[in-house]
């Protein structure tokens, strides 16, 4: 169940995880506007700054200000390659990572990730008809978790689930419910962004 409660502060700093080439969408996506005016990545902006210490942006910042912008180290990389910038970066010991294009997802949920060791991963675990599928994004990691994203860069290995299988024990599941797993949908499609704003409109109601 999703915690009513607002989280309490945490010290370091979220990434809002903002390139890629929204091919799917025809589109960048974080520049979308939402029902309520702002765009995918200023919601999820607000929604990291009412607990986190520090926001930055890892891509394009959709006219975005007063954030410190961070860009990859191999450009056109994907997910992991943001990832390694952002811990190469010297910002902070660890860092929420959160793609642009999750509009559902509530603060409450994400702070769930703020658990196990400092130095590792958390990333949520979701059910499904086969079993449980590991869910790579939105992540916690710490610094340490940079020489492997490194090393599977440089032999061309670009999955973040991949980095999620080789940090092995110092990944930390955290289980999702049935119900909670729509809150991770991703807009990537214009079907995807529809549906989105049809559940922000109801909320609104």
């Amino acid at each position: 169940m999703i915690s009513l409660e607002p989280p309490k502060p945490w010290p370091h700093a979220a990434v809002i995880l903002s390139g890629g080439g929204s091919r799917r969408m025809g589109v960048p996506k974080g520049g979308m506007l939402l029902p309520d005016g702002r765009n995918m990545l200023e919601r999820t902006r607000d929604m990291l700054a009412s607990f986190c210490g520090q926001v930055v942006i890892s891509g394009n910042p959709h006219g975005a200000v007063g954030h410190q912008v961070i860009q990859d180290l191999r450009p056109d990389s994907g997910p992991l390659a943001a990832i390694e910038a952002v811990l190469a970066s010297g910002i902070s010991p660890q860092y929420l990572m959160v793609p642009c294009d999750l509009p559902l997802l509530p603060a409450g949920l994400l702070a769930r990730l703020l658990v196990g060791e400092d130095e590792g991963m958390a990333c949520f675990e979701s059910p499904t008809e086969q079993g449980l599928e590991t869910r790579s994004l939105p992540c916690r990691i710490g610094t340490a978790c940079l020489p492997p994203v490194i090393e599977m860069l440089d032999a061309g290995d670009r999955a973040v689930r991949g980095l999620v299988e080789r940090l092995g024990p110092m990944t930390t599941k955290v289980p999702l419910a049935s119900r909670e797993v729509d809150l991770l949908m991703n807009v990537n499609t214009p079907d995807d962004y529809q549906r989105a704003c049809q559940v922000l409109r109801a909320r609104e109601d």
